[in-house]
């Protein structure tokens, strides 16, 4: 299977390098001509070029790892290429109006978004070998439109990823979720650090906190996307956090072991949960 990547930064290095690993031929294309060097140096790609539209007729999946704004524009421009019997996909963390969009400018080719619950806090392609996908979740978000060849072809790309769990999903569920478990605790990541204005916490960090902030070094103008096309979902996550936050700011002016002792005891059982 011939599969082109666009957009070879951390997410789409992983998937090249990956691919490539499990004897797909993969190409890459990006603005950047210094990360297609790489991806080639590296054997991550087969072939890259600037021009997308070298690989995109002989492709049978195109994945689409660029920013949330920048796809429509890219199927609008490259449509003439897409032909039946092609999946194109993008990897966002967010599923939004641009979907439909895509779908529509995208036939005869199949469209279908998906997202890899996975990363890292670095951005560029020389850490892309650092994004570990074992154990990790692979959403799929189909609509209406979508063939289900497409969705059995992504689901195949998750296994080979190595994801851990694959799941298929509507696009509201997706970002309902997404705003909590992702955008939430980039949120909150994000608000611990910039709170701390003592020049000396490094010299008083534990593990505790590096695992709590290692998310809040972040690629500023993605997760502003992110979080924008979101709002909605991400703004009623961030009035349930306060909630439960205030609650545990009353116990403590309260001096009530008892009620501190029952969001502990709620927090341990919800967590241990999630490890079955």
């Amino acid at each position: 299977m011939k599969v082109l990547i666009v957009g070879l930064g951390l997410m789409g290095g992983a998937y090249a390098y990956r691919l490539s690993n499990k004897g797909y031929t993969v190409y890459g294309s990006d603005i950047n001509m210094d990360s297609i060097d790489y991806a080639l140096e590296k054997k991550y790609i087969s072939n890259g070029s600037v021009h997308p539209e070298e690989f995109i007729m002989e492709s049978d999946l195109i994945v689409l790892a660029i920013y949330p704004k920048a796809i429509v524009s890219f199927v609008e421009r490259y449509k003439e290429y897409f032909h039946e019997g092609q999946v194109i996909t993008d990897i966002c963390g967010v599923k939004s109006d641009f979907i439909y969009e895509a779908t529509k400018l995208s036939k005869p080719a199949t469209y279908c978004s998906h997202h890899p619950m996975a990363g890292r806090e670095k951005i560029g392609i020389a850490y892309s070998t650092e994004c570990v996908f074992g154990g990790a979740n692979y959403l799929i978000t189909p609509t209406k439109d979508t063939k289900e060849e497409a969705i059995e072809l992504l689901k195949q790309i998750g296994t080979d990823l190595g994801f851990k769990r694959i799941s298929v999903m509507d696009i509201e569920k997706h970002n309902r979720m997404i705003g909590f478990t992702s955008q939430l605790t980039h949120a909150i990541a994000v608000s611990l650090v910039n709170s701390d204005h003592d020049s000396d916490t490094k010299y008083y960090i534990g593990d505790s906190y590096r695992d709590l902030t290692r998310i809040a070094m972040i690629n500023e103008n993605l997760w502003s996307e992110l979080f924008l096309e979101n709002r909605k979902y991400l703004l009623e996550h961030i009035a349930s956090f306060e909630f439960e936050l205030d609650l545990l700011k009353m116990a403590l002016y309260r001096e009530d072991k008892d009620a501190l002792c029952e969001l502990f005891r709620s927090s341990t059982k919800i967590r241990k949960e999630m490890e079955k």
